[in-house]
């Protein structure tokens, strides 16, 4: 008798096992992972001098829980963060890359907006703010603020960059929940904005120390990651978790007896457990439950998966013509460009390339090109070049190539996401002892999965406790 079963072995589950301190009182608990590593899409390759990290590439230092986490794994000594030389960001429009306008001066000067489109723009402050709880698009919403070219050459590839998904049809509240709390708090986001350094000098007036919340510039916080790559934090969790990691064990099937679950792996060995994780995508979250829920299955089926490309190249410097003086570009998808964006790696961290080389990761696909899997890795070599050639000057084939596919890779929080949302958490409520944890429900960066994983811990602990 168990009494946790935690099923994924992604960030999500293995937080979920730390938080909940299962590696502490033996016989306690296991963790199931269906595959021969852990980590999800977090992984790092440490291959001829290059570090390439396999999906995301770090955290906003903005989340205390995912600092905490570090502290208690003994990491804090080995956090990275961004190079200062990284702020500077781009987008590609015209065959050019442009520097990202973040003051109303390079917003005048700017060669991304026509004229009429900044006129639109400075209007912002005076656009009545949306009242009502009802859903919109991400796309609809910067559209009605700030006019619809400059939703289409901001927003719509930074949505891209975070979610690879369709700025039309992503879910604003879902995606984006601050953006909507500034127009409902404050009638408009310049008004926010102004409103919340009111609220900054004060609070350092008081000798307070100001929240990091963020903004239409995007979220606060500085990129972080850890010295040489993302997965020490996935490391440190396996030596920490190791007892109680089951590798290569997969769940066949699930029931519910009285006051407990049992639950079958793939050899058809049983174990019984009294509290139940589901920390594994929602698709495999369905499959299990089809059977026992078909209702709950279908709810957790609901939620689409983008599919991504991550092309990590190696250059010598002076085989590309662009200082790379930044964090890299991205790319609107009214340009026609199959390219999502491209981040200079080795510009942001540190060793993350050879002396004398540098490292790029370009993401291909998204919910708008789903059919970019079917490219050989040479059809993506090929296609990456035409298109990252005219805008920074690429002279040669890459002295490192790695291609990393998730034909699945990141959730999507499309209209509706609420209900669904809600239709699962009301289905997991019908079962005492089941909880859920991932990047399908709150958010899909690497801070989000943190969170839920610390509120599900201590759920664990205190069933009466929310999750909320």
């Amino acid at each position: 008798m168990l009494e946790v079963l935690i099923v994924g072995g992604g960030i999500s589950g293995l937080a979920v096992a730390h938080a909940s301190g299962l590696q502490q009182r033996a016989g306690s608990g296991e963790l199931w992972e269906s595959t021969g590593r852990l980590g999800g899409t977090i992984g790092t390759d440490r291959i001829d001098g290059y570090s390439v990290d396999w999906g995301p590439n770090g955290f906003l230092d903005r989340e205390p829980l995912t600092l905490q986490l570090a502290d208690e794994l003994g990491l804090r000594a080995s956090l990275e963060p961004a190079s200062p030389k990284s702020s500077k960001r781009f987008i590609a429009k015209h065959g050019k890359l442009h520097p990202v306008p973040l003051s109303p001066a390079m917003m005048l000067t700017t060669g991304l907006l026509s004229p009429l489109e900044k006129a639109r723009v400075f209007c912002e402050p005076f656009i009545p703010g949306r009242r009502g709880e009802c859903d919109e698009s991400v796309f609809d919403f910067a559209a009605r603020r700030i006019g619809r070219g400059a939703a289409e050459t901001f927003v719509d590839p930074m949505v891209s960059g975070v979610f690879g998904g369709l700025a039309r049809e992503l879910s604003l509240p879902s995606c984006f929940p601050i953006m909507r709390e500034m127009e409902t708090r404050y009638g408009g986001l310049v008004r926010a904005m102004i409103a919340r350094q009111l609220e900054k000098r004060r609070a350092r007036k008081r000798g307070e120390e100001a929240k990091k919340s963020g903004g239409p510039a995007g979220p606060a916080g500085h990129l972080t990651s850890f010295k040489d790559g993302l997965d020490l934090l996935i490391q440190r969790l396996e030596h920490e978790l190791g007892p109680i990691i089951q590798m290569n064990r997969s769940v066949a099937w699930i029931r519910r007896n009285e006051e407990t679950w049992e639950i079958a792996d793939s050899t058809g060995a049983t174990v019984r457990s009294r509290k139940l994780v589901l920390a594994c995508p929602t698709y495999a979250a369905a499959s299990l439950l089809k059977d026992f829920d078909p209702e709950l299955s279908q709810a957790f089926a609901a939620i689409p998966y983008a599919p991504i490309i991550v092309v990590a190249t190696g250059h010598r410097r002076e085989a590309v013509t662009h200082p790379l003086d930044g964090f890299g570009f991205l790319i609107p998808r009214t340009q026609g460009i199959r390219t999502l964006g491209s981040i200079w790696t080795s510009s942001i961290f540190e060793a993350r390339a050879p002396e004398g080389f540098v490292q790029f990761r370009s993401m291909l696909g998204g919910a708008g090109d789903p059919s970019v899997l079917e490219l050989s890795d040479e059809l993506l070599w090929i296609t990456l070049r035409s298109e990252l050639d005219p805008l920074i000057g690429i002279h040669q084939d890459p002295a490192f190539f790695r291609i990393y596919r998730w034909e699945r890779g990141i959730p999507q929080f499309t209209m509706g996401h609420r209900e669904r949302r809600a239709r699962i958490e009301q289905g997991v409520a019908r079962h005492p002892g089941l909880y859920i944890a991932g990047n399908a429900y709150y958010g899909v960066s690497l801070n989000e999965c943190v969170k839920m994983a610390y509120r599900v811990a201590l759920q664990l602990k205190n069933p009466q406790q929310s999750v909320e």
